[in-house]
């Protein structure tokens, strides 16, 4: 029997759902931020380190890779790199579905000024900082100064007195725990010396602190190096350092100075065969470079940094890719943009000083004319108060001239009287004409003393009046010359020419201050030595050789020669 069926058929995953994909929880953290997201399950090395880069917009990813820190059987740590092209699962033990890992520059650069952008140079900076803190990379004393004062400079900018008070930034950690011990100085003393440096920083970017800091960590002997614990073929305990620049073998009481060091550009071939590592040299006379570690699991990791370092050193003798083409013309124009801004900034900030410095000047100014307006103005008080005192000795002497002069009038009408009364006794009438002779006489003299004493006081006023007026005018020009300086103070501002010529003389400046920093260093140096603890177990360093003399020594001669030596240890 035939059967027929009308209509649309429904599919099977719409009547069962596909069963979701199981996923793995990432947390991942850097020295500056943490993210966390969510991947595949099967998700390999790579996918999960181009997701975190991405985040953090990390282009320079080949000095980077993700470190886990997972636990042995024994409850020891045991460290390991993420290999990119294998999944996160086969390479940790995956407990839950929560994994953590570091992202941390995994190789380092033969020169930190070869580092594009600035997140890759703030990310090297803050890991760096924290190696030497915990002296996984030893730095002395004087040099941890130098350094924790661009460490500050990184994280404050310009030292400020009013807001880095004394007894504040000891409270950060500028030098390692274990270095101060060993030093009779105070927090406060080490902050003294570092604050020293710290005020001298003035006037540049928080970037260049931080390049400044790489350049000066950089010479450090145990800057970018990787140490693994290995046996010559006497089984004695040796360190392996691997770095930038190639292979080093140093002493198991000295990770300070290298004994042998093999470059890269001698380097042929690396393989390892359970716990036995062998390197091929270029040098086809040369025995192959072996030695022994303790784990296989130790060989992996030795492996990767090998192969990764002389990757880069590779890549740093052939012309750039595309990509890092792109990040240099982009880092360019960066930083032709913010030398823009900085010199804008640098303009303005002479600017302000120029207004601050006229400012004072004006506030000073003002001051001193308040204290003679001040002055003129108790003079003019006092002056108006001798007035007031000069015209009451005025009127008054012009009224006793009034008197006197209606005295001598009655006078002389009495004597005009007693001369023509001729009938009186000619002794009596000449005894009071000699009287009223001498009276009139007096008082002619007195009234001409009064007159005389008059004119003086209408002298006296005028003068009086006269200074008055000047008073009053001297205090109107120091009110208005107050008025007018006081006005908004509009800096002009510099031509291109000026601003030219002060970055020549910053570049001069920045010359001048290597030469005094190496002088201020030598002499810090002097004055931490004097202060250290008697007894205190310090890295010994040959003051007369720094790292770069000791490799080029320890190069010195052939291979085979310092392979030879490597088995004698």
């Amino acid at each position: 029997m035939a059967h027929s069926f009308t209509g649309s058929l429904v599919p099977c995953s719409s009547v069962f759902p596909a069963r979701p994909k199981k996923t793995l929880t990432v947390h991942i953290s850097t020295q500056d931020v943490d993210m966390e997201f969510s991947v595949q399950y099967k998700a390999t090395g790579r996918e999960v380190f181009e997701k975190a880069v991405k985040t953090i917009g990390l282009r320079e990813t080949w000095y980077f890779g993700l470190k886990n820190n997972s636990t042995g059987a024994k409850g020891d740590v045991l460290p390991m790199w993420i290999e990119e092209d294998k999944r996160i699962i086969d390479q940790i033990c995956v407990n839950t579905e929560r994994v953590s890992f570091e992202l941390l520059a995994k190789f380092y650069p033969i020169n930190v000024n070869d580092l594009i952008q600035d997140i890759t140079v703030h990310l090297f900076f803050l890991q760096v900082k924290s190696q030497i803190l915990s002296q996984v990379i030893f730095a002395p004393a004087e040099k941890c100064v130098l350094l924790a004062s661009y460490a500050l400079h990184a994280k404050y900018g310009d030292y400020d007195q009013a807001l880095h008070k004394t007894g504040k930034l000891s409270q950060e950690p500028l030098i390692p725990d274990q270095l101060m011990k060993k030093y009779q100085l105070t927090r406060e003393g080490w902050e003294e010396n570092v604050i020293a440096w710290y005020s001298e920083h003035a006037g540049h970017p928080k970037e260049y602190a931080e390049m400044q800091y790489l350049i000066i960590a950089q010479d450090l002997d145990m800057f970018g190096v990787n140490y693994f614990v290995i046996q010559n073929k006497k089984g004695t305990d040796l360190w392996l350092g691997i770095d930038a620049g190639g292979l080093q073998v140093f002493e198991k009481n000295d990770r300070i100075k290298a004994k042998i060091y093999f470059p890269w550009s001698e380097v042929k071939n690396i393989s390892f065969q359970d716990k036995k590592f062998t390197i091929k040299p270029v040098n086809e006379k040369s025995d192959n470079f072996k030695f022994y570690t303790k784990k296989v699991r130790t060989n992996r990791m030795i492996l990767q940094l090998c192969v990764g370092n002389h990757d880069l050193y590779m890549r740093q003798r052939q012309e750039d890719t595309l990509v890092v083409q792109a990040l240099k013309q982009q880092a360019k124009e960066e930083k032709k943009r913010k030398q823009l801004e900085r010199d804008k900034l640098i303009k303005e900030r002479r600017a302000k000083e120029v207004a601050l410095r006229e400012r004072e000047e004006i506030e000073i100014r003002l001051r001193k004319f308040e204290g003679q307006a001040r002055k003129a103005n108790d003079k003019l008080q006092k002056s108006e108060e001798a007035t007031e005192i000069l015209e009451e000795k005025v009127s008054f002497a012009e009224e006793q001239a009034h008197i006197l002069a209606k005295q001598a009038a009655l006078a002389q009408n009495e004597i005009i009287a007693l001369r023509n009364e001729s009938a009186k006794s000619t002794e009596l009438l000449r005894r009071q004409l000699k009287d009223a002779e001498a009276h009139a006489k007096q008082s002619e003299l007195t009234a001409e003393a009064s007159a005389q004493e008059a004119y003086k006081l209408k002298r006296e006023l005028d003068l009086a009046r006269q200074e008055e007026r000047l008073a009053k005018q001297k205090l109107l020009e120091i009110t208005q010359n107050s008025v007018v300086m006081t006005q908004d103070y509009v800096g002009e501002s510099m031509d291109e020419a000026d601003l030219q010529r002060e970055i020549t003389n910053a570049r001069l400046e920045e010359l001048i201050k290597c030469e005094k920093v190496k002088s201020q260093l030598s002499s810090l140096k002097t004055k931490m030595d004097a202060l250290k603890v008697e007894g205190a177990d310090l890295p010994v360093e040959e003051d007369k050789e720094d790292k770069y003399q000791t490799l080029k020594r320890i190069t010195a001669g052939e291979t085979k020669s310092r392979i030879a030596f490597f088995h004698s240890l």
